[in-house]
């Protein structure tokens, strides 16, 4: 730059703006032609006058050439680029202060340090010198916290090709989008805005969550911006970081994109567009599946398709998922099932259990119907992907069973069953935690419940639904019957769409309001086990803690106790009871013992058994 000063025979002011020509076009003035230089496309982007670009122009000069520094100070004695000298140095009007409005103040390009004089030194932002040499360089400021983001799925169903030709046909005419993607799945989100950005050409800068909170978060949200226009990148942010976008007077980018949370307020000049997402269908699940872990199509059988149907996963779990490469099926749902998604917040816990078909002892119509429940279960999935079927039934899609009978039948047993055969976590609802006295609370409860991602994946089980969703008072006398009555309509509705799976269970059927049974397309009753019920149950649960030798032993023993009448619960309470008392005693249990226990635990219930009734039993009377 040094050989473009040539200062003899021209005055001090003359010499620097002979230096600077070229660097950029001043203007603009109408007869000029388009300006192409670093600088002028600098000034077209942020808006500079002429006094700012004549300011980076010389402190760019300067970067360069320190020597250029000394002579330039020699008429000037404070040491620093001031707007002043400036001023004086390319004949604008004389100024000790840039414009509080100024865009280059605004967007971080220069930077004023006040003097004691009432002047301010200029610097120059070491991002911008970087950029007018040439070099594509992040702002230091933004490492660690923003990312190039790559396309690494895209969905069919996607609308991309049509969304960029939007925005596209848009931008011609001068418009700035704003693009809310509406999806929980921040992956999806992702995705979604990188594919539609490669076909505008752009790459996507992608920013961390966070990021932008907080004071210096806004202060970032300005060098964000200012690096999209320096490198024309397209945003992409969430909804709680991009709402940092919106303040003060600069314009943002033209493309941007938002996976929405809570609502924006509008951008003046920014067209919103929203574009829901979908969550992906069981063959786009498939074909996910198939492209992350290629792998997979190698597995036996039709497992990656019953994986695909059976788990309504995100793009994201999936994608994530595939990434552990998995060796089967199996071994993807257990992954899946250890994977933190507790976004319930105490409503539910977890029911963790092994139980298999077998361990049920039921009437064959009640296995039966149990097993209809999970092959509707895994088979849905296959139903609701068909556009027909979709149209036909717009709501009611969920699959909803009511289970009922006496405490101890089976009811809890037999949702674990279902569970470990569809590879599902149970969660059990926390009716403690849900119901509430407050008007509207419960169904806000059961709202977030229903709508929680972990809920979707998950089987729900609500144990004494009738206190949930109790008979309506039919004789409103005051206000809280009527709330009352509206609460459990609000549930009835919020139940009937949900278009995942519940197992309701309940002592009282007779409790629960008719309209709510009328909903509800698999009811099953559980009956107190029969005498041959009750040695199966009796010869399971003492095989499994004593032993097949002690259970040959006791034998005879295990048919006389069977005719106690008791449930199974009451039975495996027994057998577990006897087993702790016959390790302290140090020997194995007789029909005595067994009949005591089981006594004791009928006592707990008022159905007592005096010692001249138990006799009778074990010396084979009925």
């Amino acid at each position: 730059m040094r050989a473009r000063l040539d200062r003899e025979g021209r005055g001090e002011r003359a010499a620097w703006q002979a230096l600077v020509t070229g660097l950029y076009t001043p203007g603009p003035r109408p007869d000029d032609p388009p300006a192409d230089g670093r600088l002028s496309q600098l000034a077209e982007l942020f808006g500079l006058s002429p006094l700012e670009c004549d300011a980076i122009a010389l402190l760019w000069v300067l970067a360069f050439a320190p020597e250029l520094r000394r002579e330039l100070f020699l008429n000037h004695s404070c040491g620093e680029v001031t707007p002043l000298m400036v001023s004086g140095l390319f004949g604008h009007p004389p100024r000790v202060r840039l414009p509080s409005e100024g865009a280059s103040l605004a967007w971080r390009i220069l930077e004023e340090h006040g003097l004691l004089d009432g002047n301010a030194a200029l610097s120059l932002d070491p991002r911008i010198i970087s950029w007018l040499e040439g070099d594509r360089e992040l702002d230091r400021d933004l490492v660690g916290r923003v990312s190039i983001v790559a396309p690494a799925a895209e969905l069919p169903s996607w609308p991309v090709e049509h969304t960029a030709a939007r925005i596209r046909s848009g931008l011609r005419q001068g418009m700035r989008w704003r693009i809310m993607l509406e999806t929980e799945d921040r992956v999806a989100g992702e995705c979604f805005a990188a594919c539609v950005a490669r076909d505008l050409s752009l790459p996507l800068m992608g920013i961390g969550k966070g990021v932008l909170e907080g004071e210096e978060g806004r202060e970032l949200a300005i060098r964000v911006q200012r690096q999209a226009f320096l490198d024309r990148v397209a945003l992409l942010a969430e909804s709680g970081d991009a709402a940092e976008f919106g303040r003060g007077e600069m314009v943002p980018f033209p493309v941007q994109f938002v996976i929405a949370g809570t609502p924006l307020a509008p951008l003046k000049g920014v067209n919103d567009l929203p574009i829901p997402l979908a969550a992906p269908s069981a063959d786009e699940r498939l074909e996910l599946w198939l492209n992350a872990l290629p792998e997979a199509a190698s597995w036996p059988g039709a497992q990656l398709r019953e994986l695909a149907e059976r788990h309504e996963l995100q793009l994201g779990e999936i994608l994530n998922l595939a990434a552990t490469t998995p060796p089967d099926a199996a071994t993807a749902g257990r992954r899946l099932r250890l994977s933190p998604t507790d976004d319930l917040n105490g409503l539910a816990q977890k029911l963790d259990s092994n139980f298999r078909w077998e361990d049920l002892v039921l009437p064959p119509p009640v296995e039966d119907r149990l097993r209809e429940i999970a092959f509707e279960a895994r088979e849905r999935g296959r139903l609701w992907a068909e556009s027909e079927a979709r149209r036909l039934y717009p709501q009611g899609r969920g699959l909803v069973a009511l289970f009922a009978g006496p405490p101890g039948t089976g009811k809890t047993m037999a949702a674990q069953v279902i569970a470990t055969e569809l590879g599902l976590d149970l969660l059990r609802i926390d009716l403690s935690a849900v119901l509430s006295k407050w008007v509207g609370e419960t169904a806000q409860h059961l709202q977030r419940i229903l709508s929680a991602r972990s809920s979707r994946r998950s089987l729900l089980f609500f144990d004494e639904a009738d206190a949930l969703y109790g008979k309506r008072v039919e004789n409103v006398r005051d206000a809280q019957d009527r709330f009352a009555n509206m609460d459990v309509s609000h549930l009835m509705v919020a139940l009937e769409n949900y278009d995942g799976i519940v197992l309701l269970a309940t002592n009282l059927k007779a409790n629960i309001d008719p309209a709510f049974i009328r909903r509800i397309r698999h009811i099953v009753d559980f009956p107190r086990p029969d005498a041959v019920a009750r040695l199966l149950i009796w010869n399971n649960a003492v095989g499994a803690l004593f032993g097949a030798e002690q259970t040959d032993l006791l034998a005879d023993d295990l048919k006389r106790v069977a005719t106690i009448q008791a449930t199974g619960a009451q039975i495996k309470n027994a057998a577990l009871s006897a087993l702790f008392v016959s390790r302290r005693a140090g020997s194995g249990p007789d029909a005595r013992l067994l009949g005591r226990i089981l006594a004791r635990e009928l006592a707990k219930d008022g159905a007592g058994l005096s010692e001249r009734d138990l006799d009778e039993v074990l010396e084979g009377g009925s």
